[in-house]
């Protein structure tokens, strides 16, 4: 249903890729009505890997490339302020849970038709990647730049040469 009409704040993207002789190719949806809380809804990866040697392997490795290209693209990474990160630990790192999945993913792995085997890589990361910066232009009208799109400080960072204000206790 590529090119369907969508609600505003609603939007398609695609993205391809090639590396290691494998090809994919993703077509997402995305809720944008809240551009800093953009979630991708629907995902459909395509994905040419040649002769697949263990589909379910190749399915698991494009679910895990769909986890990382949300991450990414929308929640985790190093933001720096005023010279300091403000991630100083994974707890920190907002990698994508359960919540930040798609619900509705298809995966479609290409019969083999006589090509050697190629490789898996990254090449089920990248094209969702391309296809959630897409989307998310579409929806919000906003050119992404800076990545990622959701960015939230966790916490305040103390300068160098200060202390941290005393911890509190809860009840």
């Amino acid at each position: 249903q590529w090119g369907k009409s969508m609600p505003a704040g609603f939007a398609q993207g695609v993205g391809v890729h090639m590396e290691s002789r494998s090809f994919s190719a993703c077509i997402v949806e995305l809720d944008g009505r809240d551009p800093d809380n953009a979630k991708v809804t629907k995902v459909t990866l395509v994905i040419d890997v040649g002769k697949p040697i263990s589909p379910s392997g190749i399915e698991q490795q494009c679910l895990g490339g769909i986890a990382e290209a949300v991450s990414l693209v929308l929640n985790a990474g190093l933001t720096i302020k005023d010279g300091l990160p403000q991630e100083t630990s994974y707890n920190q790192y907002r990698f994508a849970k359960m919540r930040d999945f798609p619900k509705d993913v298809q995966i479609l792995i290409m019969p083999n038709v006589g090509d050697p085997v190629a490789g898996m890589g990254e090449v089920a990361m990248s094209a969702p990647s391309g296809a959630i910066a897409n989307a998310y232009r579409r929806a919000t009208g906003r050119k992404p730049r800076n990545f990622p799109l959701n960015a939230r400080p966790v916490y305040t960072p103390t300068p160098p040469g200060q202390l941290p204000p005393p911890a509190t206790q809860t009840a």
